[in-house]
């Protein structure tokens, strides 16, 4: 006599690492590699410090730049929400405001680019608290100023639809009706009845 034929029981399933355990062994193994491409990196520019002066000042302006002009703009847009009514905050008045914003936004940029230019100026004095401080805080502040502004003018353009009035006056015209049917043209309708 044959015995039946054991039923087929599903395995477990098999959990799925998260991401941290998937990845923890590759960036713990790259760790090293990384740090010692950094210290060569670091070595070099600080041998050849003179020749990498001009640019690091020129990427400290860029940087300046596009951070202070996002930070404006996000601070125009706060000051218009919350002071409507206000002279500055009118249409009519913005290219004024943009005008002198953008004059304030250079004149900071170089100011920071200055700075850097002149900080790196002898490298017998690097690395020393006061740049490695600064370089901390302007890290810092970009993500700051993100988590900031995202708290105060609300996340996306979804925040920003529910607070403003809606329009009374669209910017755009409907579509015009078609033209009706010329004279000896059948009608969908007329077709309709004839079947």
């Amino acid at each position: 006599m044959a015995l039946p034929p054991r039923p087929a029981f599903p395995r477990p399933p098999r959990h799925d690492p998260s991401g941290i355990r998937r990845w923890a062994i590759p960036v713990i193994g790259a760790i090293t590699p990384v740090a010692l491409i950094v210290v060569n990196i670091a070595v070099f520019i600080a041998k050849h410090l003179a020749a990498f002066r001009w640019t690091i000042a020129i990427l400290a302006f860029v940087s300046g730049m596009m951070l202070n002009s996002w930070t404006g703009l996000k601070i125009y847009h706060l000051f218009q929400r919350r002071f409507r009514e206000h002279p500055l905050a009118s249409d009519r008045n913005e290219d004024i405001v943009l005008v002198g914003g953008v004059a304030l936004i250079i004149a900071i940029s170089f100011v920071t680019a200055l700075f850097c230019y002149l900080g790196l100026s002898n490298e017998a004095n690097l690395p020393n608290p006061t740049t490695f401080f600064t370089g901390i805080f302007a890290i810092a502040v970009p993500f700051t100023l993100q988590f900031i502004f995202s708290r105060l003018l609300g996340r996306g353009r979804k925040a920003d639809d529910v607070e403003r009035p809606v329009n009374p006056f669209p910017s755009t015209l409907p579509p015009p009706p078609p033209p009706p049917p010329m004279m000896g043209q059948v009608s969908e309708r007329g077709l309709g009845r004839r079947r």
